[in-house]
């Protein structure tokens, strides 16, 4: 009995009964418990060697509390530190919260500030087109001009929805196709727009209708200084709303309502505030043929209908070098007008060439009085287009419209690249010959001159432009092109100071522009 007592006091808590437990690989569980009310964790190995030990006399209490860690210190200490656990838990989780709506900036063709998810992002851009112009003849005043001057400010939200706001600060005055005056707004653009999804989107505000080829392409990416001389019977920015989308590869559509009254113009009579109906769709064959990479066989179709107010006129034509207005019908009276366009369009490109035209016809048709009126206006153009330095225009087509054209490499002044130059050709024709010219209005839309012996307008133009482009980077290029305008009959030209007059038959520019976007 003697020996079992001393047995026992040697199995009492010592540094060996300690060394023995951590030999047998049994270590104390921490204390999981919230506060002492807490139900108990599920006992592991450790807990039911201690208890059995308590149990039977080997350790008091006292020793099974400090290896169990249920002693107050160890309980307050382990509560301690999950405090800590949990608000550094509760920070990092903010931190990884707080990253997902951080807009952190970057460039991309513009200073764009996205969230890490790319699901929300706003950005800065702008244009600079910086023109020259040089006429023979004194026909049309030579000289600099700040032809577009554009700070934008766009973006997106929730992936989804995305909006455009466009300041033109080159412009003081604006008209629109149907001849009204719109005052000196500097607005260009401002839409939102929803996209349910690629073949699905719906915009609303002043955007570019759907309608041309050569319109809905930036001004960024012209093919030369300017767009041809049907570009005046485009409606191109007007205020409305549209439907649109690429529902499946190689296939667009826009089906648009608008004022019909150009850009930063409201609806101005009761009389005649239906809305214009405007649609284009577009085929672009080699995404089809899965050839897209390396060609463009694009064919498009345009059309409108709608309304214009009495009092209003048809589309006046100015030379492709903004010089010389050579066309301006005077007003049709009496009822409201009734208008038409159509247009067909058509580019094939393959590697670095390309071939592009278009065809535009516009209707007038109304009554004065007794008088019924039917006039139409017809232009086309058809050009050529080849990148001497290989880069292929595939690469800058996308959804029905040709975009950026990237150098292979960018000029770097003193290296050895030259970026890239592209070169072209065009001619373009404008018929207005139903517009015949009379002394005075009859109200059906005639053009009204002053002699017809001496008339300063004339009913149809054709114009050659030859065109060469040096493109630096993607963001920066020079346009050097000369337009040759010959007008069917002669023209009278008069100047002041001194007075000047002389006849000609004939429009000769050579025009330049520096052009930069970010």
């Amino acid at each position: 009995m003697g020996n079992a007592r001393r047995t026992v006091a040697r199995f009492r808590f010592t540094p060996m009964a300690a060394a023995l437990l951590v030999a047998l690989g049994i270590r104390a569980a921490p204390v999981h418990a919230e506060d002492d009310a807490a139900p108990a964790p599920k006992k592991d190995k450790m807990i039911e060697l201690l208890d059995k030990l308590k149990a039977k006399g080997i350790i008091s209490d006292e020793e099974y509390d400090e290896l169990s860690g249920n002693t107050p210190e160890a309980r307050a200490e382990a509560r301690a530190e999950r405090r800590k656990q949990a608000v550094r838990d509760a920070t990092e989780a903010q931190k990884a919260e707080g990253a997902k709506e951080r807009y952190n900036g970057r460039w991309n063709n513009g200073i764009t500030f996205a969230t890490p998810d790319n699901r929300n992002s706003f950005n800065i851009s702008g244009r600079v087109h910086a023109d020259y112009r040089y006429f023979d003849e004194n026909i049309s005043p030579s000289g600099f001009d700040v032809r577009r001057a554009y700070l934008t400010l766009a973006g997106k939200w929730n992936e989804w929805l995305t909006w455009d706001i466009t300041g033109d600060f080159a412009q003081t005055t604006t008209s629109s196709s149907g001849g009204q005056s719109n005052g000196g707004s500097m607005l260009d653009v401002a839409w939102v727009n929803a996209a349910y999804s690629d073949g699905l989107q719906f915009r609303a505000g002043q955007f570019k209708m759907p309608f041309s080829l050569e319109q809905l392409g930036s001004s960024r990416f012209l093919d030369f200084q300017e767009r041809a001389m049907l570009d005046a019977l485009i409606p191109a920015k007007e205020r409305g709303a549209m439907i649109h989308g690429a529902p499946f590869l190689g296939f667009t559509y826009g089906l648009a309502l608008s004022n019909g009254q150009g850009k930063n113009g409201n609806e101005s009579n009761p009389r005649a505030d239906q809305p214009d109906i405007i649609g284009r769709v577009t085929f672009n064959f080699a995404e089809m043929l899965n050839q897209q990479t390396k060609a463009v066989y694009h064919l498009g179709f345009a059309g409108s209908e709608g309304y214009l107010p009495f009092n209003s006129s048809g589309q006046a034509g100015t030379t492709e070098a903004r010089g010389y207005q050579f066309f301006a019908p005077a007003a049709f009276a009496g009822d409201n007008v009734h208008r038409t366009r159509y247009g067909i369009e058509g580019a094939v490109a393959y590697g670095p060439v390309k071939a592009q035209g278009q065809w535009v016809q516009v209707n007038y048709a109304g009554k004065n009085g007794t008088t019924s009126y039917d006039k139409s206006i017809q232009s086309w153009y058809g050009e050529l287009m080849w990148m001497v330095t290989g880069e292929r225009y595939a690469e800058s087509y996308r959804n029905g419209v040709f975009g950026r054209l990237v150098p292979i490499q960018n000029y770097v002044p003193g290296g050895d690249s030259w970026g890239a130059w592209e070169l072209g050709l065009r001619y373009s024709m404008w018929d207005g010959s139903d517009f015949q010219l009379a002394t005075a209005n009859n109200g059906t839309g005639v053009q009204v001159v002053t002699s017809l012996s001496a008339p300063t307008l004339v009913t149809k133009a054709q114009a050659l432009t030859l065109g060469a482009k040096w493109i630096w980077t993607p963001n920066f290029k020079i346009y050097f092109n000369y337009i040759d305008t010959k007008f069917d009959s002669p023209v009278t030209i008069t100047t002041s100071g001194p007075v000047e007059r002389f006849t000609t038959d004939r429009e000769r520019a050579l025009t330049m522009r520096a052009a930069f976007d970010f």
